[in-house]
């Protein structure tokens, strides 16, 4: 090799270590696990840390992340047959995940090296457990972890515009609560925020109580991840690399259920002589369509055609009748959710917090949030778009009007808040946000933007009602109060409830015919508490006696703050005959006696232990709650299904304290040691320890493993 030579070879060289990155190097994860089995993730990079949350999940819960990233891309057909292919249909046509793999690589290298480490994880503990994974699964995709953390938001808004489709078109299937109907599965979340100024310590306090479904997408799984990067506890979704309900060292933050005018129905007129044409001002546009086909189990294949106009999913497109039905969803298109929930994660304090919220990736959902400067702030979020005044859009729309398609959303900053109010505390626990302090400081609804708000006759809940009157007692709140009441388990109406029954006993009850068949049971309740025990028969009484005659599954406001003076005989006849009817409704469901204590009814099966619940459920609801159909006939398969998902207390204190619980706990595997744990700590309305620091830590009987990710 001559000299000019060996030059060239040299700079190719130099221009090769120039252009190309050094080659990846192998990096060390360490899990270590607290007594409850939730992953503490340590590692340098987002890469490493999302490789252990990965490895962690495939662990406790794989088949289940597994199948969450199935129902995101629209192959839950391949695990449950024809039966799921409603479902596929609705999220192939939301096409969450096609949105953020077209997106991928404008996202922050941070934000990739998360979602691509998750699935590194995922798939590393697949390869190196082969006997654990389904036969239906594959390696999986950086892209359908990020999409699992959007299925919940599009349930909302496909309840509403399934609600304004006016028979038009065919439902599109939504997430299943699994419960028998709607008068036993009352979704909901509580949240509260206490300023520093209001605690004894000096710093903040942010409460958690999202109320959802037990299963499938709606699971709830607890991590902390600390990076170099970032450091974040909280709980998220099975199967997405990112949680969405937790804190940061400075700011915390919970979501409550909202329902914003956040979709729409369109009516789409077809071109007569080409039906794969719609309307849309003085021309004929073509719908974008794709055939697709929905893998079975046994091989075969169902397939059809599915088609989007400019509105958004196309859910009825028939030539017969010359028209078609498109729905417009806010959330549907969305590609920056990963960056949104990303800058959340690493946010500061409350501004930075706002800053990430105003990017509105997201479709609805009331935001409680608390800094650790001290700050407190409610929103009622939702992504809702800018309508022309005089516009009804829950009716049908003319889809032909290019006017009536929205490109204008109304922006974080007029959405109706409450940020450092002189109160000291906010809340939101369904309620309208008129009703969030109880006083002057709340928005006005003359205020509010149109749509950010579902109007309704009721602006109150009964756990906001009952959370606004203990929030408002403490002037100096400290952790072991704010946890009891975070956790409290009375059973809310009883109070109001009592007081009635003991006027109408005093002045109707000598007259009744059926005096000698309750007058026991009268006396008993007038003389409980309303705390249920799961020991007592009272509590399954009380709340089989409240649902008969309120006739009411979530008991409102406005029946408990009745004046005593209005009760009249009819009403106090109505209370004795409900209270009769009651006991005998326990008569059936337990034939061989007449008492049922609520530890009998009101239970959680796990990993073949049955644990007695003591907390209320709808209509006696309680602040933490548990829910079960108490309608059946055989007691050994009633079990609590819904309620309170993921209890959190977030001191933002230096160094930062939290406190949590899930009824489910980590996982269902009866070979981990940490299978019951947490829902033994659930069961008795308790709260436990989320360790934050390697320091806190150390305090606690802990394992370790320790991984090295591929070069």
């Amino acid at each position: 090799m001559n000299q000019m030579q060996l030059a060239a070879v040299l700079l190719a060289s130099i221009l090769t270590m120039i252009v190309s990155p050094p080659p990846a190097s192998a990096e060390e994860v360490r899990i270590i696990r607290d007594p409850w089995g939730v992953p503490h993730v340590f590692a340098s990079s987002n890469h490493g840390v999302g490789y252990g949350y990965g490895w962690a999940i495939g662990e406790d819960r794989l088949e289940e992340a597994l199948s969450a990233m199935w129902t995101a891309t629209g192959r839950r057909s391949e695990i449950d047959g024809a039966g799921a292919v409603d479902i596929d249909r609705t999220f192939r046509l939301m096409r969450i995940a096609e949105f953020v793999e077209k997106a991928w690589d404008r996202y922050p290298a941070e934000v990739r090296d998360l979602g691509e480490g998750y699935a590194d994880g995922l798939n590393a503990y697949m390869e190196a457990h082969p006997e654990e994974v389904p036969e239906w699964a594959e390696p999986v995709r950086p892209s359908w972890g990020f999409a699992v953390g959007r299925l919940v938001n599009f349930w909302p808004t496909l309840g509403n515009v399934n609600g304004e489709r006016k028979g038009l078109a065919p439902s599109l299937a939504t997430l299943d609560f699994g419960m028998s109907d709607e008068h036993w599965n009352p979704i909901g979340s509580n949240g509260w925020a206490v300023a520093a100024e209001r605690t004894a310590a000096g710093s903040a306090f942010i409460a958690a109580d999202p109320h959802m479904p037990w299963k499938h997408e709606f699971r709830l799984y607890e991590v902390h991840m600390k990076s170099d990067d970032i450091d974040f506890a909280g709980a998220g979704f099975i199967g997405s690399p990112l949680p969405v309900f937790g804190r940061t060292p400075d700011v915390g933050w919970t979501w409550t259920a909202n329902r914003p005018d956040h979709g729409d129905v369109y009516r789409l007129e077809l071109n007569p002589d080409d039906p794969e044409e719609y309307r849309f001002g003085d021309e004929w546009r073509e719908f974008e369509r794709r055939d697709v086909a929905y893998l079975l189990p046994d091989g075969e294949e169902v397939t059809e055609i599915i088609r989007w106009s400019v509105h958004g999913p196309v859910t009825r497109h028939d030539p017969d009748e010359g028209l078609a039905v498109a729905y417009w969803i806010s959330a549907y298109g969305l590609e920056d959710p990963p960056i949104q929930f990303y800058e959340m994660v690493k946010a500061g304090d409350l501004d930075e917090l706002e800053k990430a919220m105003s990017r509105m990736q997201f479709a609805s959902f009331n935001m409680v949030a608390a800094d650790s400067s001290g700050d407190v702030l409610y929103v009622n979020g939702g992504r809702v778009p800018r309508r022309p005044e005089g516009i009804n859009a829950r009716r049908p729309l003319d889809g032909s009007d290019p006017t009536l398609v929205w490109d204008e959303m109304i922006p974080w900053s007029e959405l109706p808040a409450v940020r450092k109010p002189s109160n000291g505390w906010v809340q939101n626990c369904n309620n309208d946000p008129s009703a969030t302090t109880g006083t002057d400081l709340d928005p006005d609804p003359d205020s509010y933007a149109p749509g950010t708000v579902k109007p309704s006759r009721k602006s109150d809940t009964v756990r906001a009602w009952y959370l606004r009157r203990l929030l408002a007692e403490e002037s100096a709140l400290d952790a072991e109060r704010a946890g009891e009441i975070l956790a409290d388990t009375t059973m809310i109406p009883h109070g109001p409830v009592r007081d009635r029954l003991e006027k109408a006993w005093l002045e109707y009850g000598d007259d009744y015919p059926d005096r000698k068949r309750i007058k026991n049971d009268v006396r008993d309740i007038l003389a409980w508490d309303g705390q249920p025990e799961v020991n007592s028969p009272l509590p399954t009484l009380f709340l089989l006696w409240l649902y008969t005659y309120s006739d009411q599954a979530m008991v409102s406001v406005e029946f408990l703050e009745r004046p005593l003076e209005t009760l009249d005989s009819e009403d106090a006849i109505l209370m004795f005959d409900s209270l009769r009817d009651a006991r005998e409704r326990i008569g059936k469901l337990l034939p061989f006696g007449s008492d049922l204590p609520w530890g009998i009814a009101h239970v959680i099966r796990k990993a073949g232990q049955t644990f007695s619940v003591a907390t209320g459920m709808y209509p006696a609801i309680s602040l933490m709650n548990a829910n079960a159909d108490l309608r059946g006939s055989d007691i050994s398969k009633m079990q609590c299904t819904i309620g309170s998902a993921y209890l959190a207390l977030h001191q933002m204190s230096d160094p930062p304290m939290s406190w949590t619980v899930t009824p489910i706990g980590q996982t269902d595997r009866r070979d981990r040691p940490y299978v019951r744990k947490a829902t033994e700590v659930f069961a008795r309305g308790d709260l436990k320890p989320f360790p934050l620091t390697l320091e806190q830590l150390a305090e606690y009987e802990t394992t370790e493993t320790v991984l090295s990710t591929e070069p």
